[in-house]
């Protein structure tokens, strides 16, 4: 059952507008912040993780206002009670899609993730491989000297680390 001051705060025709004008703002921000991780996406599907660099500071930028926004939302819920219903389902909508962005960013984040570790991890094993001391038969059928890392010389490895 609504408490008398909710309903006062639900009649009161200037907070009416301030809380439709905070789930605008929210909505907007959903808008923009979804736009830059499917930027990140696109990017991340066509194998630049390079181009994320720039993105970085306004996806921050974004993540922070909307976190901000949502907390305040959480701190005070007359706000979301004082809306029109169909204002709410316009945020409800907006939310579920920002999720649903999210969800694609975690899934390529992932797939680039374990890319690089398999890369990563093959270049490693080959360095690994090519610094096994080999042993060989010799000309008089006893084994050669062994070829070891510090007889071989030095190898080297150069590794990106972009993500």
């Amino acid at each position: 059952m609504a408490s008398q001051s909710d309903i006062d705060v639900a009649a009161n025709p200037e907070f009416k507008a301030h809380a439709i004008a905070k789930i605008d703002q929210i909505i907007t921000l959903c808008g923009h912040l979804g736009s830059v991780i499917q930027q990140e996406i696109k990017i991340l599907a066509e194998r630049r993780p390079s181009e994320l660099k720039p993105l970085l500071e306004t996806k921050n930028r974004l993540t922070e206002q909307y976190q901000a926004q949502m907390a305040e939302m959480r701190e005070h819920p007359e706000m979301v009670k004082a809306a029109p219903p169909a204002d709410i389902e316009r945020l409800k909508d907006a939310t579920f899609l920002l999720h649903g962005i999210l969800d694609q960013y975690r899934t390529s984040l992932t797939a680039a993730k374990t890319v690089t570790e398999r890369l990563v991890k093959a270049i490693g094993d080959e360095v690994a491989a090519r610094r096994q001391p080999v042993k060989s038969y010799g000309a008089n059928a006893q084994y050669a000297p062994m070829v070891t890392p510090a007889t071989q010389g030095a190898a080297s490895i150069a590794l990106n680390q972009v993500i």
